[in-house]
């Protein structure tokens, strides 16, 4: 199998497994003793710390763990105190359980908004800025990258506006943490969520959310649970105990994160190559913008899309087919990689397609 689809999952760095066993076989020995509920309140906020420093979170207490990005901007949206008429604006490119929840809202009397892709950031901004002057806006809710072609959108310059005209921001982290270098302090947003099991390789089943104290003024419900002195803040918007193996899973791939750093040069690298490649190719046509983009994402689309998809099928060939979404954009195919190992399976991946498809004359 070629797999080139890290942005829906990545395998578990070995360390994170090893951590997960570890850590169980040790929380077996205490389960829930007097002396087993303090050390797993230590461990949980051991690993609060850890995913603070590759976050660049000043606070660790204002992260929860939760299961996935998705179970977060659920917890997110429940605990927000809507009223009929509010207005929510977002973008096109969020991902199916982001947008789904949100048009859930829209039978509580929620109005949405979801802004279409632009060729550039400064067209979405002011795409953004006209809306938040239109109307008042309660929520902003926006990938930080983009599922669908890698974009990284303008946070910081959005933070600034919906601060300015009073409405929140929540951001889609899932595409970001793990793959380009992710500073919330400097993001400004009130609400960051993440999945671990994606660029980060940490373990299925979990991921972060990072929330403001601003947010808890739009969230009443969750101001008001109770909540013993010594726990975080952010446990509040945790619901249950949590599969602390999982979580010193996780805190362990952060881990090798914050000491390895990012290989963002390398996935760059690989996707030049791919681009300069594709646009080679008759009747190809990469989709991205005039900004920053995402190092380990390309999509890009093709006059005979079912019929590249069938050939990727012959070859065990694993993408992201989309087909569904955004209007305008589709069909496309997302490629994702995860480091220089995955240089092989790249390039055999477009000698497969420059076989099967004819090249332009030079």
């Amino acid at each position: 199998m070629i797999y080139l689809n890290y942005a829906a999952s990545c395998p578990i760095h070995p360390d994170a497994k090893e951590e997960i066993e570890t850590t169980l076989t040790e929380f077996y020995e205490y389960l829930y003793s007097a002396t087993g509920i303090q050390w797993y309140r230590t461990k949980v906020q051991q690993c609060r710390e850890t995913v603070a420093r590759v976050l660049h979170v000043p606070d660790p207490s204002c992260i929860a763990f939760v299961p996935n990005a998705s179970t977060a901007n659920y917890v997110l949206l429940s605990s927000i105190d809507w009223k009929q008429g509010d207005i929510v604006v977002s973008s096109t490119h969020e991902n199916p359980s982001i947008r789904n929840k949100l048009l859930a809202l829209s039978h509580r009397g929620v109005e949405l908004r979801f802004l279409p892709p632009t060729a550039s950031p400064q067209q979405f901004l002011t795409s953004v800025h006209d809306a938040l002057h239109e109307q008042p806006i309660k929520a902003i809710i926006l990938s930080h990258v983009s599922h669908v072609d890698g974009r990284i959108f303008p946070i910081p310059e959005i933070a600034a506006m919906a601060k300015e005209r009073h409405a929140l921001l929540l951001v889609d982290g899932a595409q970001a943490v793990g793959h380009i270098d992710v500073h919330v302090d400097t993001l400004q947003c009130d609400a960051y969520f993440f999945s671990g099991y994606k660029w980060c390789s940490g373990p299925l089943g979990t991921g972060g959310l990072v929330i403001s104290q601003r947010l808890l003024e739009h969230a009443p419900s969750i101001q008001e649970k109770p909540a013993p002195a010594e726990q975080p803040l952010a446990s509040r918007f945790e619901i249950g105990s949590h599969n602390i193996g999982l979580i010193a899973g996780l805190a362990k791939a952060c881990e090798h994160i914050n000491q390895e750093g990012l290989n963002t040069e390398g996935l760059q690298n690989i996707r030049e190559a791919v681009k300069q490649q594709l646009r080679q190719m008759k009747d190809t046509r990469v989709r991205e913008w005039d900004g920053p983009q995402a190092p380990g994402i390309l999509t890009f689309q093709h006059q005979h899309h079912t019929m590249l998809m069938k050939i990727f099928q012959k070859h065990n060939i694993v993408v992201k087919p989309l087909t569904e979404y955004p209007e305008g954009e589709i069909p496309a195919m997302r490629m994702s990689w995860l480091g220089s190992a995955d240089t092989q399976n790249v390039t055999k991946t477009l000698d497969i397609i420059r076989e099967a498809l004819p090249v332009q004359p030079s």
